[in-house]
């Protein structure tokens, strides 16, 4: 029991935060509390709350966080050193997720704050993170005077083993520096994060969004271009940043992007159904509100967006967000005693652009005279010259970047998709991956809306893009829509030999559909074979592993059993090889004695020889 409950949290570990981790996670902690395990059921609590924490649900840390308190209170002893350090560095989540929900009494959460300061500084004074935590309740509470003591005393007392990590530390330092009014100071601390000196998991991208507005006030407009693009790749479509979401909305809105921002709203919209806090919701509601009133001042008020089902004009939309973001400002006061949030709330639904115009892409700016036509054609040659004699890339991105602003200028909507697809290979052939995917989605997007589908180019341009960006699973989405089985292999392959299985399986198994749609069941079980054995590199879900290698074996036994007779050994000995190592000898003996025979019919001894020495590790095993 012990040993499944580890690999499920082992399993989950290697997963993103989400809903499938988080899931796992649960499992994990009832297998636990079935087997009475002390030691484990505290571990997957603890893993519980960090799923809950950065999976989207900060509420449900709370329960979480009490029953593993709770438990340390009554038995300290059994607690060692490095599982109560990390029981106390939750305690800075909760106190922070109070903040967001206006139903949890104020009295609660400046408790809950006395508790944690009392416990930092029993575990050994250590108080830098409390005062952190206590600069922003004063922001939050409208408290510009004590936010600035105790900010003063956050920058002046030295960090401990309870402090966030220097990344994260500088981001809410500068976070905090730009709510007084201290733009230039925040961009100048930001620098070491933004640059890359100082990373983790969550860096720079919190960093990015943070010092974007402050970008913008201080004419720093392209950082502020790349920020928000950087940026909002990273999150988006993710709920647990729904309020960074929004902040990019509100960029979008203030620096005459209102296309891109619609765009991003229509993406993002679904993820309001299920908030992870109040605090986001409104965040994101302001930002959307923000954005659909300059759409109705810019002229596009007779515009749509889906929520729902349903096409709601802007303007019903712009209301409702509006609404919505008024309400929790005021349940918020109401909790707090003042109307800081609704006054807050006002000054951001009220704002003005802050520029005319920010081009995010050197192809959004206004082109030159000349022919968009030949730029393009010149572009093209550049960019083969290039790919043909290792040339610099730079004058194609260039003379294409020309052609799209020409077409866009000109209204030649198809013209400008199309040079977006070569201008996206150059930007690859430059080392500029992130130019290229966002460039290449554009073209997707143009493409598909006036054709109902995008060249396939297009799409392995992107696909090719996002592979540069380490974005596996967005490139997999792209080409399943793709639709071409022998790309997906190909990616699968890269992901195995790179050690990314999750990745691995999941571009076999869409390979496989394929296969099995276009009716070639022998290509479909070697996909099938080779996402069974990802599959159990991946994690340790056996049941999940045998149903692989049943769907593998059951293709392979549709393709005809003589036609796959090889394909079926390598499946025979594939499986046996994992069944030893989940101690299932007898079925992995008969399974490795079914490949040495297959083999050996087959005249291949060199297989049929790892099909015994297998045999013969089982017996020694045994």
């Amino acid at each position: 029991m012990a040993e499944d409950v580890a690999a499920l949290l082992r399993e989950a570990d290697a997963m993103p935060y989400g809903e499938a981790r988080t899931v796992l996670v649960e499992r994990a902690l009832r297998a636990a509390e079935a087997g009475d395990d002390h030691d484990l059921v505290i571990r997957a609590r603890l893993d519980l709350a960090e799923a809950y924490q950065y999976g989207g649900e900060p509420v449900k840390v709370f329960a979480t966080f009490s029953r593993n308190l709770a438990d340390y209170d009554a038995e300290p002893g059994r607690w060692d050193r490095w599982v109560t350090h990390e029981l106390l560095w939750q305690f800075k989540w909760v106190v922070a997720n109070m903040r967001q929900f206006p139903q949890i009494p104020l009295r609660r959460t400046l408790d809950a704050l006395d508790e944690m300061e009392r416990r930092y500084r029993q575990a050994g004074d250590m108080t830098h993170a409390v005062h952190a935590k206590r600069c922003f309740t004063a922001s939050h509470l409208g408290d510009d005077e004590g936010m600035r003591e105790w900010f003063h005393r956050w920058q002046t007392s030295p960090r401990d083993e309870l402090s966030d990590c220097e990344a994260c530390d500088t981001s809410s330092k500068v976070w905090a520096l730009a709510s007084l009014g201290r733009d230039e100071d925040a961009v100048a601390a930001a620098k070491p994060v933004v640059e890359g000196r100082s990373t983790c998991a969550v860096q720079p991208q919190n960093m990015l969004i943070t010092v974007l507005l402050p970008y913008v006030r201080t004419g720093r407009l392209e950082q502020a271009a790349q920020a928000h693009r950087r940026a909002y790749r990273i999150v988006r479509g993710q709920p647990s940043h729904l309020e960074d979401i929004g902040t990019h909305l509100e960029f979008c809105a203030l620096t005459g992007n209102e296309t891109r921002g619609l765009e991003i709203l229509q993406r993002e919209l679904p993820l309001l159904e299920r908030p992870p806090s109040p605090s986001q919701e409104r965040t994101f509601q302001e930002g959307a509100a923000l954005l659909l009133r300059r759409l109705e001042e810019t002229g596009h008020g007779h515009l749509t967006v889906r929520r729902a089902g349903r096409d709601v004009p802007v303007p019903e939309l712009r209301a409702a967000m509006e609404a919505g973001a008024r309400r929790i400002s005021a349940e918020f006061d109401a909790r707090n005693g003042n109307d800081t949030h609704s006054r807050q709330t006002e000054r951001r639904l009220a704002a003005r652009p802050l520029v005319a115009r920010l081009p995010l892409f050197p192809h959004h700016r206004a082109s030159s005279t000349g022919s968009p036509h030949d730029n393009w054609r010149r572009g093209v040659a550049a960019l083969d010259q290039a790919a043909s004699r290792d040339h610099d890339a730079g004058p194609a991105v260039r003379e294409l970047a020309e052609a799209v602003a020409g077409f866009t200028e000109r209204g030649d909507t198809a013209g400008a998709a199309l040079a977006r697809v070569d201008l996206a290979r150059a930007y690859l052939a430059a080392g500029r991956a992130l130019d290229a995917a966002e460039t290449a989605e554009e073209a997707v997007t143009l493409l598909d809306r006036a054709d109902g589908t995008a060249p396939a180019a297009a799409r392995r341009t992107l696909a090719a893009a996002q592979h540069a960006l380490g974005e596996y699973d967005r490139q997999l989405a792209t080409l399943r829509r793709l639709g071409d089985p022998a790309a997906l292999m190909d990616m699968a392959d890269d992901m195995n030999g790179r050690d990314e299985d999750r990745q691995a399986a999941g571009a076999y198994a869409a390979a496989a559909d394929l296969f099995e749609a276009a009716g070639d069941l022998l290509a479909a079980g070697r996909a099938l074979t080779l996402h069974a054995t990802s599959v159990h590199y991946a994690g340790d879900d056996r049941a999940g592993i045998a149903a692989a290698f049943d769907r593998a074996r059951a293709a392979l036994t549709a393709a005809g059993k003589e036609r796959a007779a090889r394909e079926l050994a390598l499946l025979a000995y594939e499986e046996a090889d994992v069944l030893r190592w989940q101690d299932e000898h007898d079925r992995a003996a008969e399974l490795a004695r079914e490949a040495a025979d297959a083999f050996t019919a087959l005249g291949d001894e060199d297989d049929a020889e790892l099909a015994r020495d297998l045999l013969r590790a089982l017996g020694e095993d045994d």
